[in-house]
């Protein structure tokens, strides 16, 4: 199994990145064009309470825009998303596997990949509807643009462990019922433990999944939200630095 893939399909649980490659705003010296600043899932087991406080955090993640940082054995990010406007600028940076630019302004998707040798240096443009709800480039999925249904339907068990602070499990076979690398995991993916903590205004601001149970060389992975309702501004790249993706590479990232 590629276990960088399995990272990108546990940063979509989160949504970030909808990771997704899931988030945020461009580093000094980096190219631009950004910004600043299934199947229905089964009632859980977790206690209506803890996940009520939990689910009322994470759909928070649906009003306003916010910055995200990722953070893994396997790979780092960042990011803004804009729900609203459904706009999004997200890097991850996947070490010797090269670097991966999202950007995303309504229904259009754009990838830049450096680092990794024989792919094109353009952008390359993709049809955000084409890649479903489970897609690994749909960062803004059409009526959960946080993803915050999706981290919501795979919380298994969830508990308040102090004010503010959640532990349970995730099931990803909820949320991912389709994806082939998640099957093959069987029981393993139905209990991925993970840890939660919520600010004084109710809004989810971390999230630290443990992938290890899937794969010992994943660790924890890490995504914290932060200056919620930053102003987001991200423009299309030029056209002549923009060509169409192969239906293949749409195909893959739509799985």
């Amino acid at each position: 199994m590629n276990t960088r893939r399995l990272a990108t399909t546990g940063v979509a649980l989160v949504a970030a990145l909808g990771l997704a490659l899931t988030g945020c705003g461009s580093k000094t010296g980096e190219d631009t064009p950004a910004g600043n600043g299934g199947t229905a899932a089964p009632a859980s087991s977790a206690p209506a309470d803890a996940l009520g406080e939990l689910t009322a955090a994470a759909q928070k993640l649906n009003e306003q825009s916010v910055r995200m940082e990722l953070k893994s054995s396997v790979m780092t990010g960042g990011g803004v998303l804009d729900p609203a406007t459904k706009t999004g600028d997200m890097t991850l940076n996947m070490g010797t596997s090269g670097k991966f630019r999202v950007v995303i302004v309504g229904d259009d998707a754009y990838l830049k990949v450096t680092g990794m040798a024989g792919l094109p240096k353009k952008w390359l443009h993709m049809d955000a509807t084409k890649l479903g709800e489970s897609g690994q480039l749909n960062l803004l999925p059409e009526g959960d643009p946080g993803g915050a249904q999706k981290l919501i339907d795979a919380v298994a068990e969830v508990k308040e462990t102090s004010e503010g602070s959640y532990a349970g499990t995730l099931d990803y076979t909820r949320t991912m019922a389709k994806d082939k690398d998640i099957a093959a995991l069987g029981e393993k993916a139905k209990a991925v433990p993970f840890t939660a903590k919520v600010d004084d205004q109710g809004r989810l601001t971390e999230i630290a999944i443990d992938v290890s149970v899937l794969h010992e060389s994943l660790g924890t992975m890490t995504t914290t939200y932060s200056d919620f309702g930053t102003p987001v501004s991200v423009r299309k790249p030029a056209a002549s630095e923009t060509q169409e993706a192969p239906e293949e590479l749409i195909k893959a990232f739509g799985a």
